[in-house]
This record gives C-alpha cells, structure tokens and sequence, in this order.
C-alpha cells in the first residue's frame, strides 16, 4: 500500500488537525491540487522540495504563498482556523506529499526532488520529521535507483537478432543448344543445284535433266555445312542474369543487421564505458572545463569544478552511489579545510576558476526569488545581496556562518546541477529566466 506523508505526520504529531477527517480531506484534495500543478511545471520541484524541508521558513516565502493559496481554494475558512498567521507546518506537509505524488508519476521529478532534498535537510533543522523525511526520501531514491540501472548496467551478454532476408525466388533457366535439321538443310542444298529438287525456291539456271552430281552434292555438303554451324552454336555464350536487384537487397539487409548489432553492442557497454571514464578522470585529478589539475587549484573551487565535470560525464538518472563517488574524489585533493558557506558563495561568484561553472548555473537556474537553489545565487551574482545574512538565510536556507568541507561543498554543488538538469527545458522555465 502506498504511504501518505499526511498522515505520517499527523503520527509523528508534527502537525495537528484536532482529531478533524474533514480537515484532513482538505488537505489532501490540496496536495492532490499541488501534485498536478508540479507536473505541468516541473521546475517548482526544486523550491517546493527547499520549503518543504525547513521548519523555519518565512511565511512570506513565494512558495507558502502559493501552497496557501491552494489550500484556500479547498478550505475557504481556513484563515479563521489559523488566526496567528499561516500555518506552515501544515503547508509544509502537504507541500511533502504533493512532491511524493509527483515524484512517483514522474522520474525526472524524483531526481530532482531526491537530489535537493538530500542537500536541504543536511542544513535544516527538522529533527521532529527525520523519520518521515527519510522514508519519503529512501522511497522516492529507491525509484530512482531502479531507473538508474537501465543506464548503467553491463549485462553479460549481448544478444544479437539473427538476419532476417528473404532471397528473392529465381527462375531456373533451361538452356537448349540449337542443331541444325540436317534432312531439310540437304534438300535446299539439292534444290540449289538445279530445279529437281523438293524443296523451293529452285535454281532457274540449271538444266531439265537431273545431274547426279547434284544429289551427291547435296548429300556431302549438307553435313559439313549442318556440322559447322553446329559447333558455332554449341560455343554461344548465354545472355547475363542481372542479379542487382537481390544483390542490393542482400547488402541492405547486411547492413540494418550489422548496425542492430552494433547499436546493442553500444547500449550494452555505454555502463562499462561510463564506469571506466569516470576511474579515469578520478585518477587523473584533471577538470576538462577549466583545462588544469584539480590539484593545481585553490581546493573549494577545485571541488565546486568536480563537481560540474562529474555532472557532466553522466546522465540524469544517476544512482545513489555517484554523489559517493564524487566524495572519494574530492578527499583526493590535498586539504580539508573548512570554510564558511558566506565565503565559499562569494567565491563562486567571483573567482575566473568558476566561470564555466557561473555560464552553467545561469543555463540552469532562473534569478533568486524567495527560497531557491545556490545556482540562482551563482549564476546570476549581481542579482542578490548575499552579504546581508538575513537576505541569505532565508534564499538558501543555510547559516552564512556555517562551515562546509570541501566534499561537503562539492557534493552539494554536484546535486544541485543534477536536480537542475532534470527538469531543465520546460515552457514555464524558459519563461521564468525571460
């Protein structure tokens, strides 16, 4: 049976509707609402996932506005019930279910929301809900997961079709060698000679009488004559078959099976590839977008770099294990120092090492507006004052002051990209950066 975070929450008491079905029906016509709204613009995944998981969020985020909004429609008095402001952790729940909804119609919406939600609730203080958070989480990854594989198995073997061609039916030629008819040849030979012959035309010039020469004549010259054009016709050549057209039908069939082959072969080792690249690049400590040793760069931005190359190297569907990939990666690099989350920002705002990065968020991420990812922050640095904590607590959700290692810092850069690629593209989102 599929579980309903609703009511997980009325279980773990973080909400309370005071024992009211009614009120709880609400609710979930809201985040049914909700759930439908998301999957017609898949880019609000990443905000709602954000507000969902931070119980200190401002009433005013854009985000409650638009979930309170929703729930009015269903619950018109709902404003009496809550005179001290907006309940928000009710709004949170039913924000957690609408997301959970979506997520299990949608595989591009579970990336996105597996993804952020792994990095919101590192930095939130939610410890009343870590029990229904990580079921909802693990759910949802364990979906993903399962996509995942199609992408990244190597199967044992590889199947291959056989050839189908049918050879197209031949006609089986019967060649018969032409003799000549000696009895007629001999008499036209005879009635060549003079006009006693039975056959016709006669030869007019010859005389009445009957020569005997003429007959034997006749019977000598009508088999070497019947003899030679014998032997002519024995030597004919037959005339070519044009065999073209099966020809050409063979090599088109030939050539649909070799590539059938060839595309099977290539889906089934795309996995293997993948692995063996990703060790590569592991070994080799090099960025391809900033052309230079990760080792040779100030450690922060050679983990925020990691974590673009990695996003760029595989797909969407990406399996748990690769954020834990990209954490052995990044403990290759020579430090582990921390750093405060305030000044990190300000670096990958500004430092020429995040360029590439910067273009990226900017691709990916519309300019800051209440609760959003860090590449709103990135790729749009003169958009938003993050020197004021108040303003960059309540975009990010996180302590200005917060010290982040290197892996903590490159992982959560890494997983923001991923939730971003996922639902990249879409009408709504174009029109959001416009």
């Amino acid at each position: 049976m599929t579980q309903e975070y609703l009511l997980t929450f009325l279980e773990h008491g973080v909400i309370d509707l005071g024992g009211d079905d009614n009120k709880l029906e609400k609710l979930r016509s809201t985040a049914k609402d909700l759930a439908s709204a998301l999957q017609n613009a898949p880019e609000n995944t990443i905000r709602y996932t954000l507000v969902a998981a931070d119980p200190n969020i401002l009433s005013t985020d854009p985000t409650i506005e638009e979930a309170m909004q929703a729930l009015r429609a269903q619950w018109t008095t709902v404003a009496n019930a809550y005179k001290g402001g907006y309940p928000v952790a009710i709004l949170r729940a039913i924000l957690l279910e609408a997301l959970v909804q979506s997520a299990r119609e949608d595989d591009l919406i579970a990336v996105a929301f597996v993804n952020t939600a792994r990095n919101a609730l590192a930095y939130s203080e939610c410890s009343s809900e870590t029990t229904v958070w990580k079921a909802a989480v693990s759910e949802i990854e364990t979906k993903v997961d399962a996509r995942a594989e199609s992408e990244w198995a190597t199967p044992e073997m590889i199947t291959v079709a056989p050839l189908r061609y049918k050879a197209p039916v031949s006609e089986a030629l019967e060649l018969v060698t032409p003799v000549v008819d000696r009895s007629s040849l001999t008499e036209n030979i005879h009635s060549a000679a003079g006009p006693w012959g039975a056959a016709t035309p006669k030869n007019p010039n010859a005389t009445n009488s009957p020569q005997p020469w003429a007959k034997s004549f006749s019977d000598i010259m009508g088999p070497v004559i019947a003899d030679a054009i014998d032997e002519i016709a024995a030597k004919l050549t037959p005339e070519p078959i044009d065999i073209s057209g099966p020809l050409s039908a063979l090599a088109k069939a030939v050539t649909g099976h070799v590539d059938k082959a060839l595309t099977s072969f290539s889906g089934a080792t795309a996995g293997l590839q993948r692995r063996t690249n990703l060790l590569w690049w592991k070994e080799a400590l090099y960025s391809p977008s900033a052309h230079e040793s990760y080792l040779d760069l100030p450690v922060f931005e050679a983990a925020a770099l990691m974590a673009l190359d990695l996003h760029q190297q595989v797909p969407s569907y990406s399996p748990a294990s690769v954020s834990a990939f990209l954490k052995e990666a990044i403990r290759c690099l020579p430090t582990n120092e921390e750093q405060e989350f305030l000044k990190l920002l300000h670096k990958a705002r500004t430092a020429d090492f995040m360029q590439p990065f910067r273009t990226l968020a900017a691709d990916y991420s519309p300019s800051p507006d209440g609760r959003g990812p860090l590449l709103s922050l990135i790729g749009y640095p003169q958009s938003a004052n993050i020197e004021d904590a108040t303003t960059l607590s309540a975009f990010s959700g996180i302590n200005p002051q917060h010290k982040l290692t290197p892996v903590d810092w490159g992982t959560y850069l890494f997983r923001e990209l991923q939730s971003a690629r996922a639902i990249l593209g879409t009408p709504s989102l174009q029109t959001a950066k416009s």
